[in-house]
């Protein structure tokens, strides 16, 4: 009879490869960097490493899959907010104060160019832009119907522009931290207002 896979420490093991291999990709890139390196940055053999990911293209999967769950839970949460405008301004901040970390915008700008190289991790990353859009622009959507919003904005477009700030963010790498927390927050709060402030339907 096989033995049964402890999954919770599968979950343990793949999660410490991840970020083994997250530290090479930000510190040599990933074409520089073999699986050879990564066995050995995360203690195992190559063939105890297939058995969690088949190539460095499942690895970078990988990484867009918890970026994709991140999201999700910053969503779950921009939802439930009682004041939408004041919850966008803090959920901005936070994703582009994470972004203007410099490892986190190096990891990011591989994993988008490994995107352009290979179909499949494009079409992953695709899927999840397309996932963002949709859930963001039904947020506002929400807020617009709640009262909370400018019902004549384009909610479509607004989340669109919104998402093109996190993603343009990633290519002025650490340029964001020289901006003081509170000037970042006073021009995210000035961009939300002027997409959403305004005359408002009352629920």
């Amino acid at each position: 009879m096989a033995r049964k896979r402890d999954e919770t420490a599968y979950a343990a093991r793949r999660t410490e490869i991840l970020r083994a291999a997250e530290t090479l990709f930000v510190e040599q890139g990933f074409h520089q960097t073999g699986m050879a390196a990564i066995c050995e940055a995360a203690g195992m053999s190559p063939g105890a490493l297939y058995r969690y990911f088949s190539s460095k293209a499942d690895i970078i999967k990988a990484f867009v899959e918890e970026e994709r769950a991140e999201a999700a839970a910053l969503f779950d949460w921009l939802e439930g907010a009682r004041d939408f405008r004041s919850a966008l301004v803090d959920a901005l901040e936070e994703t582009i104060g994470l972004v203007g970390d410099e490892d986190y915008g190096r990891l990011a700008l591989e994993i988008a160019a490994e995107g352009a190289r290979d179909a499949d991790v494009g079409a992953i990353l695709g899927e999840s832009e397309r996932e963002a859009h949709e859930r963001l622009t039904a947020i506002i959507k929400a807020a617009q119907k709640a009262g909370q919003a400018d019902e004549t904005a384009d909610a479509g477009a607004s989340a669109r522009l919104l998402l093109m700030l996190i993603d343009g963010a990633i290519g002025t790498g650490t340029g964001l931290a020289k901006l003081s927390k509170k000037s970042l927050r006073s021009v995210l709060q000035r961009l939300v207002d002027g997409l959403f402030a305004g005359p408002v339907k009352r629920a």
